[in-house]
């Protein structure tokens, strides 16, 4: 990843909601782990990233890197962001229609992936990852 690409990605603020949910996804996806590898070697990093999604993310961004950059988590947060302002950009960047729930199961199942049943198992995981971490605020 040249520098100023890396530059590019450390700029990206998320709001207090797309954080909760990204930190979120990252305990589900990887419990944390960065280096994880994971669908049979089809998903890699913290948020568990295949290279389609990758493809499709950077392919309208100006994201620029590798696949294997999914490794470092800013990157990959980077790369999440990219996908869900092209796949979830309502649900994902307005805060009055913020949808966590449409977001995690597109970030599972892809483009159409919060109307596919197979999603709301990881919805209802991700979930109370969530839950949990509102109660420790409290």
């Amino acid at each position: 990843m040249s520098m100023i690409q890396f530059a590019l990605t450390m700029l990206m603020q998320l709001t207090a909601q797309q954080q909760e949910l990204v930190d979120a996804l990252i305990i589900v996806e990887s419990n944390g782990n960065d280096n994880a590898i994971g669908d049979n070697g089809k998903a890699i990093g913290c948020l568990q990233i295949w290279e389609i999604y990758h493809t499709d993310a950077i392919e309208r961004s100006r994201i620029g890197g590798s696949y294997k950059d999914c490794f470092n988590r800013d990157y990959a947060i980077k790369v999440f962001d990219a996908y869900m302002k092209r796949y979830a950009r309502e649900a994902w960047t307005n805060p009055e229609k913020f949808d966590a729930e449409k977001v995690a199961r597109i970030h599972n199942g892809g483009p159409r992936g919060y109307k596919k049943k197979a999603t709301i198992k990881y919805w209802e995981k991700t979930k109370k990852v969530l839950d949990r971490s509102k109660c420790a605020m409290l």
